[in-house]
């Protein structure tokens, strides 16, 4: 009995013993309970450094006309990526169209770093846009765009089809993470900025850090804000470029009855060549793989 008394004793001491550490200790539920969260402030969040891209001075005004480009984008594009090119190809006579999500109606969401800007209007969902509409499609970064985008199988779809027709693809900064996801870096000279170039190694792109505007085949890589010059420069000089190469003179008249296959492109109607080793309809034939003339039977050697 004693002894059970001394227990006792022991357990009431080491029962007070705890109930006074746990007003110098509080439990783990109770300190959580005290914790405290400041609200964010618009005015705190940082915009990042500026970007002081000087725009490129417009040598000719009509040097885009008759040529249609597609800003694709979802929210959170960097700004500078989207609106420095539509200024530029408005400027020398393109239309241009900001193309978004289906779900992403009437306006887009731009911003500087982490923080919102500027609402851009929006001109069409990506299921109501078709690839043979335009020239060139252009795809702005920002952390948050590429996110929206490289996951949504319609804009995927359409980078794809806009591949698949030659269209020029123009990607900056983050944007190329949308190839990645479209399958389209493998094999190819890109860039993109510093944090994303393991992605585009690992996806197979060569990755060229070097150079502010990165051309293969009818993809256009540039690295970060800094290079909006020359990426612009870069798109129009294709488009251009690539609008000489292709001009070929109709003729009205249809086209004789006789004819005989074109030794331009051997009867298949294309040729390949131009800025991005693109196809191009034959101007000797005009695509339709012969010319007008007479074949003849050849004259046999045996005697």
């Amino acid at each position: 009995m004693k002894n059970l008394k001394m227990v006792s004793g022991l357990s009431g001491l080491v029962l007070v013993a705890l109930l006074g550490l746990s007003t110098v200790f509080p439990s783990p539920l109770k300190a959580v309970d005290t914790l405290e969260y400041n609200q964010v402030k618009f005015e705190e969040v940082t915009s990042g450094d500026p970007y002081n891209v000087p725009e490129v001075p417009v040598q000719n005004p009509k040097s885009l006309e008759g040529m249609k480009i597609a800003i694709v984008a979802g929210h959170g594009f960097e700004e500078i990526e989207g609106t420095y090119p539509i200024r530029h190809m408005l400027k020398r006579g393109a239309k241009v169209d900001v193309v978004t999500p289906d779900w992403i109606k009437g306006r887009v969401m731009a911003v500087q770093f982490l923080k919102p800007s500027l609402w851009i209007p929006v001109d069409k969902q990506i299921s109501n846009a078709k690839v043979e509409d335009y020239d060139a499609i252009i795809i702005p970064g920002g952390a948050w765009n590429p996110i929206i985008m490289r996951t949504d199988n319609a804009i995927l779809d359409f980078v794809r089809k806009a591949h698949q027709s030659n269209k020029l693809i123009a990607s900056v900064c983050h944007g190329p993470q949308v190839l990645i996801n479209a399958g389209l870096v493998k094999g190819l000279d890109v860039t993109g900025v510093g944090d994303i170039r393991t992605d585009l190694r690992n996806a197979g792109g060569n990755v060229i850090e070097d150079k502010p505007a990165v051309f293969d085949k009818n993809i256009l890589t540039s690295r970060d804000p800094n290079d909006m010059a020359q990426f612009c420069i870069a798109i129009e000089e294709y488009l251009v470029k690539r609008a000489k190469f292709e001009k070929v003179n109709h003729s009205d008249s249809e086209v004789s009855t006789n004819t005989i296959i074109c030794d331009h492109c051997h009867g298949t109607g294309w040729l390949e060549g131009g800025p991005g080793l693109y196809r191009y309809q034959c101007p000797t034939c005009h695509g339709t793989g012969r010319v007008p003339g007479v074949s003849y039977p050849q004259n046999g050697t045996d005697h």
